[in-house]
C-alpha cells in the first residue's frame, strides 16, 4: 500500500466485517534469506494464493512505497481528464488491452455490468522494449516515474545482482519473491526470474484502477466480478477496502466472500494461473472480486495500483521440473503452447463461457 498520505485521506476500515486471515510476510527478512519467512510465503501461496508483504522497515521497501504513492498521484491526475479524452485512449480487447477501459463493459457475477475504470500501461512501452505508443498526456509526462515504479517493483536491493545483456540488474521485489519460490519448489536459482525478465517482450502492465464513491454504503454491489489473474504474480497497492476472496472450500454465495483489509506499509501479492500451470497445481490462484467498500469507506472513490507480472511471450507453458513439483501423469498431456498462445486461448475460453473462473490449485486452508 502507499504511504500514510492516502490512508489519512479516507475513513478507517470498519471493524466487525469478515476478513481473510492472510499471512503477513516480512520483505526485509526475505531479503536477509530467512528460511522461516520463506516457508511462510510458500505456505500462503499454497493455502490462499495471497499474502501481505510488509515493506517496512526495509529502506528499499519504503522507497517502493513512495513510488507507489506517485502512481496514486498519477491515477488522480489521469482520472481528472475529460471523459472524451480518456475515451480517445480506449483499449481494444481482446487483442490489445493497453489503454483505458470505461466502467460498464464487463459482466459481473450477478449479471450486471462492472463499475470499475482502468488504464493499463504496457511495461515494454515504458522500458523501451518496443516502439513507444501514445498514452494520455498525464502518463506521457510521468514516463520516468512509471519506469522507476516498474523497475523497483520487479527487479529491491538485498539480493545478488544479475547481468542481463550487459546491464547489472539488482533483484527487486518480484525477483525476491521468485527467488524464494525457486527455493521452496526445488527449482534452480533464477528459474522464475529468467522466465519474466524486464528486457524481453511480455504482456506485463501497470494498471491504474478507480471505482466511484457511493451515495450510501452498499455491501452487495459488485464492481468487478470474480476472476483469477492469468500471469505469474500481481502486486496490488490499495487503501480503500472492497477486494474480496472466496475461500476454496465455500460456495460462491454472498456471505462466503471475505474482505481483504488494506494495511499501511504493505503490498498485497497474489499468485496467477501461469504459476499454477507451471507447478502442476502445487500453488493456488484464488477467485477474487471487488465490491463496494465496507462501511464509511463506500463514500469515497476506491483507487488502486496493480503491477501484473506476465512471463515473456515466447516462454513455454510446459510444466516445470523438480523433485517437489508433481510430474505429468501417464496419459496426461503436458502443455506445449507458448505463454502468449496459451493466454490467448484461455482468455477466449473465458469470454465464450466455456471456461469458468474459479480457484485453482493449492491446498486447503481453514478460514477464520
Amino acid at each position: 500500500m502507499p504511504t500514510s498520505k492516502y490512508f489519512d485521506q479516507c475513513p478507517p476500515f470498519p471493524s466487525g466485517v469478515h476478513t481473510v486471515p492472510l499471512p503477513k510476510v516480512s520483505f526485509e527478512e526475505l531479503q536477509n534469506g530467512s528460511e522461516k519467512e520463506s516457508q511462510l510465503l510458500f505456505q500462503a501461496c499454497q493455502e490462499w494464493g495471497f499474502f501481505l508483504l510488509n515493506l517496512q522497515p526495509s529502506s528499499k521497501g519504503n522507497e517502493l512505497l513512495k513510488h507507489a504513492e506517485q502512481m496514486f498521484d498519477l491515477t488522480n491526475e489521469t482520472y481528472n481528464l475529460e471523459q472524451s479524452v480518456l475515451d480517445s485512449y480506449a483499449y481494444k480487447p481482446p487483442h490489445d488491452l493497453t489503454g483505458y477501459k470505461r466502467k460498464g463493459q464487463l459482466k459481473t457475477d450477478d449479471g450486471k455490468m462492472d463499475c470499475i475504470e482502468l488504464y493499463s500501461i504496457n511495461q515494454d512501452d515504458m522500458l523501451g522494449n518496443r516502439s513507444a505508443r501514445k498514452n494520455a498526456d498525464t502518463i506521457e509526462a510521468k514516463r520516468a516515474d512509471v519506469r522507476q515504479f516498474i523497475e523497483n517493483s520487479h527487479s529491491i536491493i538485498g539480493m545478488p545482482p544479475r547481468t542481463v545483456q550487459g546491464v547489472r540488474w539488482i533483484l527487486m521485489l518480484a525477483d525476491v519473491i521468485f527467488s524464494h519460490l525457486d527455493k521452496q519448489l526445488g527449482l534452480q536459482p533464477g528459474t522464475l526470474s529468467e522466465l519474466s525478465p524486464l528486457n524481453e517482450i511480455s504482456e506485463t502492465s501497470v494498471r491504474l484502477l478507480r471505482s466511484q464513491s457511493q451515495l450510501s454504503p452498499q455491501y452487495d454491489s459488485i464492481s468487478l466480478g470474480g476472476h483469477t489473474d492469468i500471469g505469474t504474480i500481481t502486486l496490488l497497492f490499495n487503501v480503500v477496502g472492497g477486494l474480496q476472496i472466496l475461500p476454496a472450500d465455500r460456495e460462491n454465495e454472498l456471505e462466503n466472500w471475505l474482505y481483504v483489509k488494506p494495511e499501511p506499509g504493505n503490498v498485497l501479492v497474489n499468485i496467477g494461473d501461469t504459476l499454477v500451470e507451471w507447478t502442476g497445481g502445487l500453488l493456488r490462484s484464488s477467485l477474487h472480486r471487488v465490491i463496494t467498500a465496507p462501511g464509511e469507506q463506500a463514500l469515497v472513490a476506491r483507487q488502486s495500483v496493480a503491477y501484473l507480472v506476465r512471463p515473456r511471450n515466447n516462454a513455454s507453458m510446459q510444466r516445470l521440473k523438480s523433485g517437489t513439483i508433481p510430474p505429468v501423469e501417464q496419459g496426461e498431456e503436458d502443455e506445449t503452447r507458448s505463454v502468449i498462445e496459451w493466454a490467448a486461448w484461455r482468455a477466449k475460453q473465458v469470454m465464450l463461457g466455456q471456461l469458468k473462473s474459479q480457484t485453482r490449485g493449492g491446498r486447503s486452508a481453514v478460514a477464520a
